[in-house]
């Protein structure tokens, strides 16, 4: 659901400024376009969405993949294929810092060092941060948080707290979850600040207890997020055209679809990569 492509066909009623040729990326989904979310620019939200999580699209890994005019974002000449499927990820991370409210000087911890966890914390520095903390249970990635934008890279332990105020001045006004991974509702609750912000971006899929004392006594503030909207979509697009945020640091590299079966078994057991693309060019 993260691709890029040039466009080889237009449908019927396509919005005039498209043409066969053009290179986009696009979200993986498409609304109906007349209900309000739609008009809102949040057709992830339409009651007739199409999905390509649900099986209603193809995606990336499809010679052809069918993409909403309005829900594309079109490639500058001078964004690679490679920059341009980087734009949903970024969103992302895009997304979670616009919801958090970040104001300029917070620091921030972002929990995950994935590639949301990166485009987060990118984002929140392009957007005037103070202290950006990426912290992972592993250290594999800790040199490319700092690439990235992060001003420290600590490992997710008992001592996380300590070495945050150590690095900040304080806790972390703001903290964004994208881990995914139960638990980290009460580690969040235990690590930002009296009335601190907290994102969870990274969707554990499954229950994940908290005990309510703690965000009550802090007076804390829980924003879930789902994902992004059009125009954030098309702003991640920008910034990766303007060089505000340069993606490059996450690619490990590029794969065909035949080499695919094989890089995803030695996945299940090499965790090192961040992101791998793959290309259907000849």
């Amino acid at each position: 659901h993260e691709f890029a492509g040039e466009v080889v066909e237009l449908g019927e009623g396509t919005h005039p400024d498209w043409r066969e040729g053009d290179r986009l990326a696009a979200l993986p989904y498409i609304g109906c376009g007349t209900c309000f979310e739609c008009l809102s620019g949040n057709p992830f939200h339409c009651p007739k969405v199409l999905c390509l999580p649900t099986g209603d699209l193809v995606g990336g890994y499809g010679e052809y993949a069918v993409v909403g005019a309005r829900e594309a974002a079109r490639l500058r000449d001078d964004v690679t294929w490679e920059e341009g499927a980087f734009t949903e990820p970024l969103a992302v991370g895009l997304h979670a810092v616009a919801m958090s409210g970040l104001r300029p000087g917070q620091p921030v911890l972002v929990l995950g060092a994935g590639p949301i966890g990166l485009s987060a914390a990118a984002c929140a520095k392009a957007f005037g941060a103070g202290p950006v903390v990426v912290s992972a249970r592993t250290d594999r990635h800790a040199d490319l948080a700092i690439k990235m934008g992060a001003t420290a890279f600590f490992l997710n332990d008992e001592h996380l707290g300590e070495h945050f105020r150590n690095h900040a001045g304080g806790p972390p006004e703001v903290v964004i979850e994208c881990a995914g991974v139960p638990g980290m509702l009460e580690r969040c609750a235990d690590l930002v600040a009296v009335k601190g912000r907290i994102v969870i971006a990274g969707g554990c899929n499954g229950p994940d207890p908290l005990y309510v004392i703690t965000p009550t006594v802090k007076e804390l503030n829980y924003q879930f997020i789902a994902t992004y909207s059009i125009r954030e979509f098309a702003t991640a697009q920008e910034m990766i055209a303007s060089r505000r945020i340069d993606p490059a640091p996450m690619l490990n590299g590029t794969l065909t679809l035949d080499e695919l079966p094989e890089v995803f078994e030695n996945l299940r057991h090499n965790k090192k990569s961040c992101k791998l693309l793959v290309t259907n060019a000849s």
